[in-house]
């Protein structure tokens, strides 16, 4: 019980009390972006485990968007250790932190070696009773989903060799978030990106179906970093997504809370499908392009007063699942 409590006000770590769970899964999403934005990748090491015992792994999995190819690495459980104490994890000979990653891939399909080092981390607030992203829902303990927010906007010192090619990613800059539970929702709109004209910002968007006892409801956790500052658009804070309309590949939302509004516009293509978990297994069941743009405004709603309007771009998006059980609930 104390390592489960502990865990919660820790949501980077590896949750070891529940590696006895029927199904469970967990993993780190690391994106990273050079300085020139020609190279972009993410970077998904994570742990599956079934009821059964026979497809039990780790894994690292890599999106990379410029060539349309997703690696998916698949390890013995045995090759996945872990500290009690705070965020690391080991994977082989691969090393993920929340302030470095250390890679050493090699395979028929692709080859990364080298280390990356992240400094000016900020993570979603942890607080006594809201222990991170997930506010107060992260003390329900059946929730079949839990997501954290890592690192809104990060630089990155270091250098990768990817395919026999030296990448300087040496001031480009990073993301860290994580997924942990049973399942994935059974719809989902996911968001990200920190390459704003303002270099401060960073937004990140989730809105999902979630299931709620016998019963599913909508909620979502959208977060904008600006200046410093972390603006928190969340069903536990009782914001409220007053629009969400999609037309072809482009998502517009408006979402509100006491103070502020904040509109979103999301152009995307067509992206590459990474693996999920889906009861038993891992299946390719996540769409996810690197390259969408965004559009956002923040306001104040007391005086009207444009508090920031700006474009992202090398966004990272996901739209899965049927959609319209989202849209129509806001619609």
């Amino acid at each position: 019980m104390l390592k489960k409590i502990k865990n919660i006000y820790n949501p980077e770590k590896f949750h070891s009390e529940n590696m006895e769970k029927d199904n469970y899964f967990e993993g780190w999403y690391f994106k990273i972006v050079d300085q020139s934005k020609n190279n972009i990748y993410a970077i998904i090491p994570g742990v599956f485990i079934n009821k059964n015992g026979t497809n039990s792994h780790s894994f690292i999995q890599i999106l990379d968007p410029n060539k349309g190819k997703v690696h998916y690495l698949k390890y013995e459980l045995e090759a996945f250790n872990y500290s009690e104490n705070d965020f690391y994890i080991e994977i082989n000979d691969n090393i993920f932190s929340k302030d470095k990653i250390r890679l050493d891939i090699e395979n028929e399909n692709i080859e990364i070696k080298g280390q990356l080092i992240f400094k000016n981390i900020f993570s979603w607030p942890v607080k006594m009773f809201s222990p991170g992203a997930m506010g107060w829902y992260g003390f329900l303990p059946f929730m079949e989903c839990n997501h954290g927010v890592l690192s809104f906007n990060h630089k990155i010192d270091g250098l990768l060799n990817i395919n026999h090619k030296s990448i300087d990613f040496t001031d480009g800059k990073g993301y860290i978030e994580k997924d942990w539970g049973t399942n994935f929702p059974s719809a989902w709109l996911w968001l990200q990106t920190n390459h704003f004209e303002d270099d401060s910002s960073s937004l990140m968007v989730s809105i999902a179906t979630i299931p709620w006892l016998k019963s599913e409801f909508r909620g979502f956790i959208i977060g904008f970093y600006h200046l410093g500052e972390l603006y928190k658009f969340t069903t536990y804070n009782n914001s409220k997504i007053v629009k969400f309309k999609k037309e072809n590949h482009s998502i517009k939302i408006e979402v509100i809370n006491k103070l502020y509004k904040l509109k979103v516009k999301a152009d995307y293509s067509q992206g590459e499908l990474l693996k999920g978990p889906f009861r038993n297994e891992m299946i390719k069941n996540v769409e996810e392009s690197l390259d969408a743009k965004v559009e956002i405004s923040l306001i104040n709603r007391n005086n009207k007063n444009v508090i920031t309007k700006d474009i992202g771009t090398h966004a990272g998006f996901e739209l899965n699942g049927n959609i319209t059980d989202i849209i129509d609930e806001f619609s």
